[in-house]
Parts: C-alpha cells; structure tokens; sequence
C-alpha cells in the first residue's frame, strides 16, 4: 500500500518500516540465520522470505509465519513473488531457482 517497507536483515529478522516516520513498526522473527531476499505479495498482507536452506511466508498484520518452504540445500538469496500472489520463485546459492505453490507448500518447478 505503499505505506509500509520490509527489510530483511543479518539479525534473523525482518523488519516492517513505516515510510513516513522512518520507524521500525514491527519484527518478525523466526529464521535460525541471516534473512538475505524479501518479497511482497501483492494483497501487501504477505510477504515471504529467503534464508539458510528455506522460505518463510508472514502474515504482516500479525508477525506470524503461515508457511516454511524448504529444498533448497544452502542459503536463498533472492525471493519474488508471481503476479496473481500464489507462487513464489526462489534463488539459491546452490545454483538452482525454485517455484514454490504458496497454498500447498510444494515446490511446483
């Protein structure tokens, strides 16, 4: 909505700004390492992560994670996500790019 801004951090953590105040408004936290890609969904309610070896998908209003995603066999690096909100493509250090279907959890390519 143009409002808020996610960061992803070397903390584990994601960080939710709020544009006009520059502040820190919420962080979620769940990753066991550093937090290298994020992407926002399209609603602006999600938005999915990339750290060692998985994704998490966050409910932003309420910090909490609503999907792991793991294959990847080292760190994501880059996360986005498709137009129409239901899959995500990861990028891995293990030289390969996955896509993810959000609603099963699976990997679809």
């Amino acid at each position: 909505d143009g409002r808020r801004v996610v960061s992803a951090s070397g903390d584990k953590t994601l960080k939710v700004w709020d544009v006009a105040t520059g502040e820190c408004v919420a962080t979620l936290e769940g990753h066991s390492l550093d937090v290298y890609g994020v992407a926002v969904f399209p609603d602006g309610r999600r938005v999915v992560s990339g750290s060692w070896k998985e994704l998490k998908v966050w409910d932003v209003e309420t910090g909490k994670c609503v999907a792991t995603l793991e294959g990847h066999s080292l760190d994501v690096y880059g996360v986005a996500v498709f137009p129409d909100g239901r899959r995500v493509v990861s990028a891995s250090g293990d030289k390969t790019l996955k896509v993810w279907d959000v609603a099963t959890g699976e990997c679809v390519a």
